[in-house]
């Protein structure tokens, strides 16, 4: 083709109603229409060189990489192919479809289409997405719903879509289920109706979402053959375009967020992938960060619970399932201490079995850590009121602490456990002063001040109950301090 021919043609091509640039790769030079000029705000000017366009920034939609106008004639676009460039000039962004023919070996031109006016766009896409973002961010179960069903409105409105959904696997991965759907006005829900459907039943999109995590159609009708049943699915919703992108956490495919377009045909753009992409990130971090909360409180819970039943092993006698010995010291220090501060009186009562050794000798020690149980059931039954506490001391020896109790209600106390052990109704044919099994018990009572200690109280206790053990046993003393 000669340099006439080219110049006519030019002058042809200048009247197309679009952006035009003539590139001659053999000297690298430009001519631009006055669409071109427009757009790209260069000077009108028969010959354009590369300096002419450095004001300019050029990028991929999807790649965000820039490149110059030769980069672009020479590497980016593909001959005879729709391709998306964003033009960021000094006070605004568009994104444009660039088309490239070749008239020779060295000559080629490219048409420009703008398909969006970025600045407002991407503006008003960018707020969606930073609400979304801030949203999902620390989401709790209960909001999720809302949340996520606001994110599929904000992409099927910008991506002009009839409906948006979400859709997760099962976890074995063998069926889907619709758990999330937008509509706008006038279109057809279908979530109810999607549920558990087994992956198999659609192959051909199982297929591509396994290995492309992309479902992508331009018009519902063109699907090949072996998409037949896919077809006749989205047929049936009524449904002309569609575009899929798989859900990913951890490297593995939880499900997929989709766009329809039910009242007319779309040629989904880069723009449209980019931007459903992102929202199905966002949704599918919203759901990792989600289970991992619910993983991190579910084992809180179990180390909650595991600690509790440490706590109640630890402080519990195994045999007779009271406090034991180390509960006992714990409980006794706090209550004197609470009660010296509240100016209020505590009773400890200390209790033995009588002729315990004869018992075990008598009826063996299996049947000795039976009666050892009905003891420590009796004393735990008279224990009604919050800071009662009924503890195995060691062996046949048993205790009892009463917060705010003086020693008229602690000497009433006693006599309830005398009950309660005479009603166990345990027999003892080996005790010297009784048929049946008996405690002799020694109790103190006083209000604590700061100087006094769980020692004073046992030892003062104890010395009780020696007396009681001393003057007969089956009987209760209490420790009165000598003048």
């Amino acid at each position: 083709m000669g340099l006439k021919p080219i110049e006519d043609m030019w002058s042809t091509i200048k009247l197309i109603p679009f952006a035009v640039v003539l590139y001659d790769a053999k000297t690298q030079a430009y001519e631009a229409n006055t669409q071109a000029q427009s757009i790209f705000d260069l000077p009108s000017q028969p010959t354009l060189k590369d300096a002419d366009f450095k004001h300019l920034t050029l990028s991929s939609p999807e790649s965000k990489k820039q490149f110059t106008v030769a980069q672009l004639f020479e590497k980016y676009l593909v001959i005879n192919t729709n391709c998306h460039v964003f033009l960021q000039k000094q006070t605004h962004g568009l994104l444009l479809n660039a088309k490239l023919a070749s008239l020779n070996s060295h000559l080629y031109i490219a048409t420009f289409e703008i398909i969006e006016h970025n600045e407002d766009a991407q503006y008003n896409f960018d707020k969606i997405i930073s609400k979304i973002s801030t949203d999902l961010i620390d989401i709790q179960i209960d909001d999720i719903d809302t949340h996520i069903e606001f994110a599929l409105k904000a992409i099927g409105t910008v991506c002009h879509a009839d409906r948006s959904y979400l859709f997760k696997f099962s976890d074995d991965g063998k069926s889907m289920r619709n758990t999330h759907e937008w509509v706008n006005q006038g279109i057809q829900p279908f979530k109810d109706q999607l549920q558990h459907i087994p992956k198999n039943s659609l192959p051909y999109f199982a297929n591509l979402m396994g290995t492309t995590h992309l479902f992508k159609v331009n018009d519902v009708a063109s699907l090949p053959e072996k998409a037949t049943k896919e077809k006749q699915e989205l047929e049936r919703e009524g449904i002309q375009s569609v575009l899929c992108i798989g859900l990913r956490y951890d490297k593995e495919l939880v499900g997929f967020i989709g766009c329809d377009c039910v009242k007319q045909k779309r040629e989904w753009t880069d723009l449209d992938l980019i931007r459903i992409k992102l929202v199905g990130e966002i949704i599918a971090n919203a759901f990792k960060n989600l289970n991992y909360k619910q993983e991190l409180q579910h084992i809180q819970q179990q180390l909650i619970t595991a600690n509790q039943k440490l706590n109640h092993l630890v402080n519990t006698d195994s045999l007779t399932t009271i406090a034991n010995r180390r509960c006992f010291d714990k409980a006794l220090e706090s209550e004197i201490k609470r009660c010296a501060r509240a100016k209020q009186p505590v009773s400890l009562i200390m209790c033995d079995i009588d002729f315990f050794k004869n018992y075990n000798d008598s009826y063996g020690h299996q049947q000795g850590d039976e009666a050892l149980v009905k003891v420590a059931a009796a004393l735990k039954s008279q224990c009604r009121r919050e800071g009662d506490l009924a503890a195995r001391y060691g062996g046949e020896e048993f205790t009892v602490i009463l917060p705010a109790t003086n020693e008229q209600d602690c000497q009433q106390f006693t006599r309830l456990i005398q009950q309660a052990i005479k009603a166990a109704d345990i027999k003892h044919n080996n005790s010297i002063v009784s048929e049946y099994l008996t405690l002799s018990i020694g109790f103190y009572s006083a209000t604590p001040d700061k100087n006094s200690t769980p020692q004073c109280f046992i030892s003062k206790a104890d010395q009780a109950l020696y007396t009681a053990k001393e003057t007969g046993r089956n009987k209760v003393c209490q420790f009165k301090p000598t003048h």
